[in-house]
């Protein structure tokens, strides 16, 4: 998604290397403070990217929010172009699931804050969605590294027709743009992240399903695209 990023913005002469294209941090100067929810202020910084016909389409804003022990809540706002969803703990059995655990915050081990309280103090991190994008790409970790090098996780995942994003994944309570309906879906087949094969399941506007395997495309009933150990999702906004 990077690479074709990228790509669109050289061919508008929008961009001469790999980097430009992406994440363009703000300044510290630029930074401001918010107050969200319950009257909690924050420091709010914003990353952006120079826009193309990509991110007008699966674009979106994460809102990551540090808070450290003794100092005010830090927020920075970042463009993505998909999420990545942990599966792997065996209390993630649906999407719902992955998508809480995305943004549970989590403890950060020895974080050093230069204001307010200095030194290493205890933090937490969390994630929320703050843009929601017109069609959301959500990447299943089906792989996992580690001293055996990668294994591949074959878990069935539950997923639905219609997504309604929980308010609590939301970093603003608008209940507008909630609602996603899954339009496609990507499966890997094979034992590791170098070899194997990809399908591609699709719906047409008819509501009829269509299997993509290399020059074959078949119809399909929808129950084997809900039964599909995906990879990847595609959501669109209704």
């Amino acid at each position: 998604m990077d690479r074709m990023h990228d790509e669109l913005l050289r061919l508008n002469g929008n961009g001469s290397n790999s980097k430009e294209g992406m994440v363009v941090s703000s300044d510290d100067d630029d930074a401001w403070e918010t107050v969200g929810r319950k009257n909690k202020s924050a420091i709010m910084r914003t990353q952006s990217f120079v826009p193309s016909d990509l991110s007008a389409i699966f674009g979106g804003k994460l809102q990551s929010v540090v808070k450290a022990a003794g100092n005010k809540a830090s927020a920075t706002v970042q463009p993505f172009l998909l999420l990545h969803l942990d599966i792997f703990p065996d209390a993630v059995q649906t999407l719902d699931d992955a998508l809480h655990l995305f943004s549970t915050p989590e403890s950060l081990e020895g974080y050093r804050t230069t204001a307010g309280k200095a030194g290493v103090v205890t933090a937490r991190k969390s994630f929320k969605i703050h843009e929601l994008s017109k069609i959301m790409i959500l990447h299943l970790k089906r792989f996992s590294y580690g001293n055996r090098g990668c294994t591949k996780l074959y878990k069935p995942l539950h997923f639905p027709l219609e997504l309604v994003l929980n308010r609590d994944l939301l970093s603003s309570p608008s209940s507008e743009g909630r609602r996603y309906e899954l339009v496609a879906t990507i499966t890997h087949h094979g034992s590791g992240p170098s070899r194997g094969h990809y399908t591609a399941d699709a719906k047409r506007d008819g509501g009829q399903w269509l299997r993509f395997d290399d020059g074959h495309v078949m119809p399909i009933n929808v129950n084997k695209v809900l039964h599909n150990p995906a990879y990847i999702l595609f959501y669109k906004q209704v």
